[in-house]
């Protein structure tokens, strides 16, 4: 574990969080789009007794953002704390974003599971965030964050929300595949709630685009150790959801 201090710990949305911290340098330069770190309370007790996995989002100004929502008794403990408490951190974690993703590229993103696409559109040169479309769902428009931030990268944004009251209405899932009969596609990275997931699984069925999914998992470990975060491996047997992934070849998994 490595010492951390919250710089910010800014609610943007009911019950979504961005969290700053201070890191270093030499740590810093060892982190990827795609990487996650996990957070340990600085009270931490039996309930909850193990660190929380957190998607890493930004490192602009040096600083190691993330992204939360609250959806338990550690992001709730998490959301209370205050700039200037020591944190310690276990990073870098999981494997980053493939290296061979094809342009043009589309992101999708259901609620937080938006967070990482932030430290992979930061680290894309401008010509590639061009040929970028990020698709961007949430219930309501109250719960689309940072809007301002995304269009900084010049990257085409679709929003889309259940009820509504921003963008397509509707799920994101289905504003991507409207697009795809005009749009084609070299890749798919998604990331977001396991029935958004299935669901591009199955409309990247359809296609020769090839799709990724980043999946979200509760992580006791994150390191593999425990072997309790799995999902099922095409032709038998798990993938480690910390240690292989979190992001894997749609193709390569059963949903």
């Amino acid at each position: 574990m490595k010492s951390t201090r919250i710089l910010e710990n800014r609610a943007l949305a009911e019950r979504i969080y961005l969290l700053t911290l201070q890191i270093d340098e030499d740590l810093m330069n060892k982190l990827s789009p795609g990487h996650f770190v996990k957070i340990k309370l600085p009270d931490q007790r039996l309930d909850p007794l193990f660190p929380r996995p957190y998607t890493i989002h930004s490192l602009i100004g040096g600083h190691l953002q993330v992204l939360y929502q609250i959806v338990g008794k550690g992001t709730r403990a998490l959301s209370q704390l205050t700039a200037g408490t020591d944190l310690e951190i276990l990073v870098p974690l999981g494997r980053p974003f493939p290296r061979d993703l094809g342009y043009p590229l589309a992101l999708v993103a259901g609620g937080v599971g938006v967070a990482g696409f932030g430290f992979l559109l930061e680290s894309l040169p401008q010509e590639k965030r061009k040929e970028t479309i990020l698709y961007y769902g949430a219930s309501s428009k109250e719960s689309l964050v940072r809007l301002d931030y995304w269009e900084t990268f010049g990257v085409t944004l679709k929003l889309a929300t259940e009820d509504g009251s921003a963008g397509y209405k509707g799920f994101v899932t289905d504003l991507l595949q409207s697009d795809l009969s005009e749009r084609k596609f070299k890749s798919i990275l998604a990331c977001g709630p396991m029935p958004m997931l299935k669901r591009i699984k199955e409309i990247a069925a359809n296609s020769t685009i090839k799709t990724y999914l980043s999946m979200e998992s509760f992580m006791a470990c994150g390191t593999g150790f425990c072997k309790g975060c799995v999902v099922p491996r095409k032709g038998g047997g798990y993938f480690h959801i910390c240690e292989d992934g979190p992001t894997f070849l749609a193709d390569d998994i059963i949903l």
